[in-house]
Parts: C-alpha cells; sequence; structure tokens
C-alpha cells in the first residue's frame, strides 16, 4: 500500500504508539478498516493474527507466548483479541515480559470491560477509526488548518448515497450499500453483542436497533425508548451503552455553560452507518453526516494528544437549538448549524452564536459549492463538501 493510500490514522500510530513502544488499542465499528490499517504498519504477513480463527483460539487459550511464537521481528497485531474476555491480562502479560509496540483491534470500546480486569494504564494508546469523510488523507491536517478549503477527497453526494464504510463506497451501488447495511446489522445483533455481552431477549435489542434510525438527530430519551421497546428502563439503557460499546452509534451532549435556561439532560444520537436512515431524508442524513465528520475531528485530535475536543449540542428551553458546539480544551471555539437549502442564517444560530461569542460561526447547506459570507453577524453560510474538505 502506498503512503497516499494509508488512512489518517497511519502516521499518528507509527510515529506515537510505536515509537513510544506502546500498546495502539486502534478501535472503531465493524468493517471501517480495522485489519487494512494495521496490516499497512505490519512488517511482515507472519505478524498478524486474528482471533476469528480457530488454530489461533486454541494456542492462545492456553498460551498467548505461544499463539505468537511464528511472528517476525517487530511490530505485530492482535486482530479482534476483544471477543477474549481475558484479553487485557493476557496481553498485559505479553507486553510486561518482552516490552515493544505492538497493535491490538476491536470492534467494541476498550473501555467496557474495565470493570474487572487488570489493567492497561501506561501501557497502551487508544485511537478510534471511523469511516471515510470527505477529506480524509494519509496526512492528516492540525486543528489550527481544519478550515482552509482544499480539494476534496470524495464527494459529498457519493457518501450521503453508498455510506461512508469502505466497501460499500467503493463498490458504489447504492442497491448493493443498502444490502451490505441490512446484513452488517443482523450481524451486529446475533454476533457482536453476543461477543460483548450476554443479551437474554435478542428480539427486544433487535426491536431497539430498527427503532433508533428514526431517532437520529433528534433528543434521546430512555423512557421513550423503553415504552416503544417494551422493556423495563434499566434494560433500555443497558442495550443502549452496547449500542454505543458496538459503535453502532454514537450520543453527543448538551451544553449549558454560559447559556441561558439551556437544558443539559437529554444527548442527541447519531449512527455511524447512514445507510440504516430513510435515503428520502436527506435534511437528516446530511446532519448524521456532519456529526460523523465533526466526531471524528474531535476524536482524532484527542487521541493523538493535540488537545482535548469534544463535540456538544446547545439547546434551551425555548426549544432554540444550535445542531454543533466544537469545545476545544473545555472552551467553545466552533458553531455549526445543518440546513438543507436555507441560506439565510438561522436566527438560533447567530441567538447562541452571540452568547458565547463564538469566532467560527457557520450554516452548512446542500448547495453544492455555496459559500457565502455575512461579515456583520460573524457567520459563513457554506456546502457541506466546501467546508469539510480541509478536514480529518
Amino acid at each position: 500500500m502506498s503512503n497516499s493510500e494509508h488512512r489518517y490514522l497511519h502516521d499518528a500510530i507509527l510515529h506515537d504508539a510505536i515509537a513510544e513502544k506502546k500498546i495502539a488499542f486502534v478501535v472503531g465499528p465493524r468493517q471501517v478498516g480495522k485489519t487494512t490499517l494495521v496490516q499497512s504498519l505490519l512488517p511482515a504477513p507472519e505478524n498478524y493474527f486474528s482471533y476469528d480463527s480457530s488454530a489461533f483460539q486454541r494456542v492462545w487459550a492456553k498460551n498467548p507466548d505461544a499463539a505468537i511464537a511464528s511472528r517476525m521481528p517487530g511490530v505485530f497485531a492482535l486482530d479482534e483479541i476483544h471477543k477474549d474476555r481475558a484479553f487485557k491480562r493476557k496481553i498485559k502479560g505479553i507486553y510486561d515480559k518482552t516490552p515493544e509496540a505492538f497493535l491490538v483491534t476491536g470492534s467494541a470500546r476498550l473501555d467496557f470491560y474495565r470493570k474487572g480486569s487488570d489493567s492497561l494504564l501506561g501501557r497502551y494508546i487508544p485511537y478510534r477509526l471511523y469511516p471515510f469523510t470527505v477529506g480524509e488523507r494519509a496526512q492528516a491536517p492540525r486543528p489550527d488548518d481544519l478550515l482552509v478549503e482544499r480539494r476534496p477527497v470524495r464527494r459529498w453526494h457519493d457518501l450521503v448515497a453508498y455510506g461512508a464504510f469502505p466497501e460499500p463506497f467503493s463498490k458504489g451501488a447504492s442497491a448493493w450499500s443498502r444490502r451490505w447495511s441490512r446484513l452488517r446489522r443482523d450481524r451486529l445483533v446475533l454476533e457482536d453483542s453476543r461477543d460483548l455481552t450476554s443479551i437474554h431477549d435478542l428480539n427486544r435489542f433487535r426491536l431497539l436497533i430498527n427503532l433508533l434510525p428514526e431517532r437520529v438527530a433528534s433528543q434521546l430519551s430512555i423512557n421513550a425508548l423503553r415504552e416503544d421497546v417494551g422493556a423495563a428502563y434499566a434494560t433500555v439503557r443497558s442495550h443502549m451503552q452496547i449500542v454505543e460499546a458496538l459503535y453502532y452509534g454514537f450520543t453527543v451532549k448538551p451544553y449549558a455553560k454560559s447559556i441561558k435556561r439551556a437544558l443539559t439532560s437529554e444527548p442527541k444520537f447519531y449512527l455511524f452507518d447512514t445507510l440504516a436512515l430513510d435515503e428520502k431524508d436527506k435534511g437528516r442524513i446530511n446532519e448524521n453526516l456532519a456529526a460523523l465528520h465533526l466526531a471524528k475531528a474531535c476524536d482524532f485530535f484527542t487521541d493523538t494528544a493535540q488537545g482535548e475536543f469534544e463535540l456538544r449540542y446547545v439547546r434551551d428551553k425555548e426549544k432554540r437549538e444550535a445542531d454543533f458546539l466544537v469545545l476545544r480544551d473545555n472552551k467553545p471555539w466552533l458553531m455549526i448549524e445543518c440546513k438543507s437549502g436555507e441560506t439565510e442564517v438561522d436566527a438560533n444560530l447567530l441567538y447562541f452564536a452571540r452568547q458565547l461569542k463564538m469566532k467560527h460561526v457557520f450554516q452548512l447547506v446542500d448547495k453544492p459549492n455555496y459559500r457565502r459570507e455575512y461579515p456583520a453577524l460573524g457567520v459563513t453560510v457554506m456546502s457541506y463538501e466546501r467546508f469539510f474538505s480541509g478536514w480529518v
């Protein structure tokens, strides 16, 4: 694989975790490209080990050192090793005996396993891999370069049509992509959730998964979900934790500091796979894709020690709302409102931007190549593609 084809985390892992001789824990949604990424960092194919191999599992269960004895010198990878409930203790033992850099992947969050297992604190660096975005390049930008427009690597309308995951996007066929998405969801319900924890009622969990797309870009109420699913509050809350742990979706919390009568409770919900959304609901798809771009950048800059970035939204008791607020080192840094074709500045966006004294304020619209400045208001209205062209 040439350097120009590397994913955006490649160099960060190489010059950070591997250079520091740490464990690089690469997590992210199923089929997002984790295996391809880690294999691109290995010195030889013999250094790749997958927990999905039954032969590897048998040896690993008895003797982890023997399971990786065939590797060549240098970095090696343990793929999907989180499926072994005792994986943290075993990789800690490998690292402590012969401290060297190696790669661990998982389609579930590492922190889901913290309770009841040995700590890897100080031994690993986590990296979160996201699907494709408009501006993703091998050389990722620094935070202060995000707002510099560049030639898009991918078209926004292609991400809408084919989804942002590598396989369906590369296929470039809408019907095929939606079948891929459906089969991926089935596997998440039937296999991945079982690998992570025991779910006693898969039918209710499947119903929850099927109900979530219509909640995208809206405040997520566990009570409302509980009524629709027909399960106890604690059960639905536990299932939502699994939904996030498996990287099926993610939540964006509200921001309240310096906002009059702000709401502080319910988060908004978004999917990693936008193909699960109704293809006719372009507004919801656009906002979900924007959330993915923003969350990807926030997690990348945080994971690579370029600051503390967090994605939030703003809403008050009068139901005024601004879709996204990016915090940089705990301070409001950038505010965004997502629209379809409305190019006049949204009153709610302006209202919150003035309260927070925002320097960077944007309204994104589904109009190709559009850009218009409103200097007196301190707002720029741009197309989604142009705005995200310089992002991670």
